[in-house]
């Protein structure tokens, strides 16, 4: 079947060519999602508030989210998943990068709270890399996700 002919076939369907088709049309992508936005008061960059609002910075650079559906019917979730969902996840260092540069550097600076509930989670111990640098840029991180260094030390020859 030539593509003249297909193209025909199709046309009876209402189907229009994929070339015509944007990807935003296709993938149901809002509008704000595809650019950065900037503030037409002072032109700086602004944040993702969907970001802000799904995910927390730690003071260390790793973002934390809440799991999917921890809020939605628990009535009907055993007692497991009702104590496990109010459990927060760490997202991975791609996930954290993209984060990152949703974020202004207003929320990548550390912040200091009165009775924070985070607090004993801004810190990493046994890990000599920290993920952000005196700048608060991210740095290297380990191919391999290890518990820490001594763990790395003891059994990894790699170093």
């Amino acid at each position: 079947m030539n593509t003249s002919c297909l193209a025909r076939c199709l046309k009876g369907f209402g189907c229009t060519s994929v070339v015509q088709n944007s990807s935003r049309s296709v993938h149901r992508i809002p509008h704000y999602e595809n650019h950065i936005r900037f503030s037409p008061l002072d032109g700086r960059k602004r944040p993702a508030q969907d970001a802000l609002d799904r995910f927390k910075r730690l003071n260390n650079g790793m973002w934390i989210r809440a799991l999917p559906g921890r809020s939605k019917q628990r009535y009907m979730k055993d007692e497991t998943w009702n104590k496990i969902s109010l459990e927060y996840e760490t997202c991975t260092k791609e996930e954290c990068e993209m984060l990152d540069k949703m974020a202004t550097p207003f929320w990548l600076r550390k912040k200091h709270y009165v009775n924070d509930p985070y607090e004993p989670y801004n810190v990493r111990h046994g890990i000599r890399t920290p993920r952000v640098d005196h700048k608060f840029r991210l740095i290297r991180e380990r191919e391999k996700v290890l518990l820490d260094d001594t763990t790395a030390l003891k059994y990894m020859s790699d170093r």
